[in-house]
């Protein structure tokens, strides 16, 4: 059958009159029978009715209360209900939750009428609830879909800036390419640990991994607090430019202090491990600064580089310096001599580069200072240093 109809009276010849009615115009209806308004609510609500035509006189449970109960309960809620009334307020009947009505005594035309609209709306609105269901379905789906993707595009973008800066990043993503640009001051510092192969003799190669984790670790923490990218690790080599990707007239003083830092938190490492009997690890930081041209290089494996005889001067500054100390070439010693305590070198010879003024930096003016330290800056110098 394709619909099913509940006929609720408690006269047996209503019943009949609904079915010879319907079945004389060969619908494909099931009539269901119920005597009393309660047996018509536990009908409607074990079983599958499309539509419900009630009296208003009902025993047990007239049509008002019946309908009253039937919209009350999420499973009936929404099966139409046709009201057979001889003298009842039709409006109380709608306020019930009838949605149509047929005047005693029944008439076949009518009878049939409102039935074929009721369930014709009934399939409409079941149709549409269906649509509905299944566009919300959709729509749940399309959102955890978004969900995901986003997740995963928070992922690629983490994975994207612990490799490239974030201007650069954006840039790539954006544009699918990044442009070299030509710096014109920047300053460019080298760690390297002394002695590295005399190290890894004595650590296993996890203890190595470990060890060089820690410091670099750190390193990063502090270039971060000075407005420094990291450029790359080789092995035990360390190195990152100030004044990039963003300008800054500030980056020789940034990476001297991030230099001071670094080599306090690698000495400061080594009393604990003298104390302790554990292998010390000894650190020289250069610094030099002048242009270098930057930009990304490779197709699958994205790498943001620097190139320039600057890359090689501030190298030869690590190599040249001393364990322990900052050493800065005289380019970058013209920028921060108002504001570092510096020792001249003299002019040391450089691998290829010839004879190069080379000062050690010992750590900021007094003035400058916090009480105490040499390298954390007071008030007066930050005041300064915002200027720049």
């Amino acid at each position: 059958m394709e619909y099913s109809i509940l006929v609720a009276d408690e006269d047996p010849y209503v019943h009949m009159f609904i079915k010879n009615a319907i079945e004389s115009e060969y619908l494909d209806m099931e009539i269901i029978s119920a005597y009393d308004g309660e047996e018509a609510c536990s009908i409607a609500y074990n079983q599958e009715i499309d539509l419900i035509i009630m009296t208003w006189e009902l025993p047990i449970l007239d049509g008002i209360e019946s309908l009253q109960k039937l919209r009350s309960d999420t499973k009936t809620a929404d099966i139409p209900v046709i009201i057979i009334t001889a003298s009842g307020n039709l409006e109380e009947a709608f306020d019930a939750g009838a949605n149509d009505y047929l005047a005693k005594p029944i008439n076949t035309v009518e009878l049939l009428i409102r039935v074929k609209s009721m369930l014709s709306m009934f399939k409409l609105i079941k149709g549409i609830t269906k649509q509905s269901a299944e566009l919300e379905k959709q729509s749940e789906e399309l959102r955890e879909k978004n969900r995901i993707l986003k997740e995963e595009r928070k992922k690629s973008d983490d994975l994207l800036l612990n490799i490239l800066p974030y201007e650069i990043a954006e840039q790539l993503k954006n544009k699918g390419s990044v442009d070299a640009k030509n710096y014109k001051r920047v300053s460019v510092l080298f760690t390297d640990f002394e002695e590295f192969t005399h190290i890894s003799e004595k650590l296993t190669p996890r203890e190595i991994i470990k060890e060089l984790g820690v410091f670099f670790a750190k390193f990063d923490e502090i270039i971060e607090e000075h407005f420094i990218e990291k450029i790359k690790t080789m092995g035990d080599a360390y190195m990152c430019v100030g004044g990039l990707p963003l300008r800054n007239k500030s980056n020789p003083i940034d990476t001297v202090l991030a230099g001071l830092k670094m080599q306090s938190f690698v000495n400061k490492l080594n009393e604990y491990k003298r104390a302790h009997n554990k292998v010390e690890w000894n650190l020289r930081v250069g610094i030099h600064t002048g242009r270098v041209v930057a930009g990304v290089v490779g197709k699958k494996k994205f790498a943001y580089d620097i190139w320039g005889d600057t890359v090689n001067t501030a190298a030869r500054m690590e190599t040249a310096g001393e364990i322990g100390k900052v050493n800065i070439s005289g380019e970058t010693y013209k920028y921060i001599k108002d504001f570092f305590e510096c020792e001249y070198r003299g002019k040391i010879e450089a691998k290829n580069k010839g004879e190069i003024d080379m000062y050690f930096v010992h750590g900021l003016k007094k003035k400058y200072a916090v009480e105490g330290t040499h390298f954390i800056p007071n008030k007066d110098f930050l005041t300064i240093l915002a200027r720049y």
